[in-house]
């Protein structure tokens, strides 16, 4: 089976699908990334067939990109900041996805690949969405994390839930559709109402790769949406723990870790020095993962390491607690890690998986990044550490979510899918 996995954005958007290239391959079929170059590397380590999407693109231009979005005040915003500076590319993107799908059974991308949709509508070929989160996909049984909905038990509270989601939903699709709208209309395709979130309802599979334990298949979902639990990556990658690193961890309690992975903030400095006078008022080791936005690059205390890349599997269960921005993967692998954490949002889903953190028992109260001081944090750090219930939540839920096989279960739905397709020719 040819299948050509897509999507555009950080590493937090583009790692599940390496973790799924990987299920591919290791049973036989002919998985093709088709990525932005940044991810070319390590698509190569991981032995992935590889072809780059879009226009090359460099960490500066992610910065860019990420400091327009942080300027904005609002999730509605910060989505236009981001399409205004990617969806440009659109035509290039689709005409080389066309070409990598030349042979291809089925196709499979995230939501900020909207050229997929696009070649879905114009080929034909079989599309399979892979959202992240459920949170945007309107449900008569609740709202989106934190709103209160009316109970489901009555038909006619389940229509308002509904009509409750097109309103919050509103605000969304008038500010995003016309950006993307205007690339449809080149291609021939109409105007879509929804064109960055609706791409579960035209694909032929939706695969939530979210874990049943942290959110719940609603009732009036159709049968073409799965939730397949997380896809991780637990491919060998070559890494290897530094001696000084294991060194660090053995010398004393385990640490706090500080990962804000793909955040790129306007002042990498100063955002250092909140995180090390935080630390120093709580009085504990930690680890500062420096992530793309450079932390920790200047001197540091004994009590503290910096260090690079390290894979969050084999990291975070050594955490006491993990400090961390609440991206989709990061919290993922917090969860599956069974420790518990202090959710510092930045923009998008991030403010609903801290939300969906606290709710679970694993986390207490977010700490804003726009409102991020030291004695906010610290008073965070303090409070996760001296809460045993938190630990305790997350040890159960690390527990239920390491028993999951969620590629696996992703693999063997693409496999029916395109079986039955073929089936359905001969």
């Amino acid at each position: 089976m040819r299948v050509v996995l897509s999507n555009v954005g950080s590493t937090g958007d583009v790692q599940p699908f390496l973790a799924l290239a990987v299920e591919f391959q290791r049973h036989g079929h002919r998985p093709l990334l088709a990525l932005p170059s940044l991810f070319a590397e390590r698509a190569a380590r991981l032995g992935l067939e590889f072809t780059p999407i879009g226009p090359p693109l460099t960490v500066t231009d992610a910065q860019r990109i990420m400091a327009a979005m942080l300027s904005a005040a609002t999730p509605m915003g910060q989505m236009r900041h981001f399409l205004a500076a990617t969806m440009p590319w659109i035509p290039q993107m689709y005409q080389e996805l066309r070409q990598a799908c030349r042979d291809a059974d089925v196709l499979v991308a995230g939501v900020t690949q909207p050229a997929a949709r696009m070649l879905h509508e114009t080929e034909g070929i079989p599309f399979v969405s892979v959202p992240f989160t459920p949170f945007a996909v309107p449900t008569g049984y609740r709202l989106p994390a934190g709103l209160p909905a009316l109970p489901p038990s009555w038909r006619l509270a389940r229509r308002l839930n509904r009509a409750a989601w097109q309103l919050i939903l509103a605000p969304m699709r008038w500010a995003t559709a016309p950006i993307i709208n205007r690339y449809r209309v080149q291609l021939g395709l109409p105007p879509a109402p929804d064109p960055l979130l609706g791409d579960v309802e035209v694909a032929d599979l939706a695969l939530f790769a979210v874990s049943r334990h942290v959110v719940r298949p609603e009732p009036d979902w159709p049968p073409r949406y799965h939730l397949t639990g997380y896809f991780f990556l637990d491919a060998d990658e070559g890494w290897r723990p530094d001696p000084e690193l294991l060194e660090f961890l053995a010398a004393g309690p385990p640490p706090v870790v500080v990962t804000f992975g793909s955040m790129l903030p306007g002042d990498p400095r100063r955002l250092t020095a909140v995180v090390l006078e935080a630390l120093e008022r709580v009085g504990c080791r930690a680890i500062i993962q420096q992530g793309w936005g450079g932390l920790a690059t200047g001197p540091l205390p004994p009590s503290v390491r910096a260090v690079g890349f390290v894979p969050h599997a084999w990291l975070f269960p050594h955490a006491a607690c993990v400090v961390h921005h609440g991206g989709a993967g990061t919290t993922a692998a917090v969860f599956r890690a069974g420790v518990p954490a202090v959710v510092v949002p930045f923009i998008a889903d991030q403010f609903a998986w801290a939300t969906t953190a606290r709710e679970l028992g694993c986390a207490g109260r977010p700490v804003y990044y726009r409102w991020l001081t030291p004695e906010r944090l610290a008073r965070a750090i303090a409070q996760t550490l001296a809460t045993p219930r938190y630990a305790r939540s997350a040890t159960r839920l690390g527990e239920q979510i390491r028993a999951e096989d969620g590629v696996g279960t992703a693999r063997r739905l693409l496999e029916a899918l395109v079986a039955s397709r073929l089936a359905a020719r001969a």
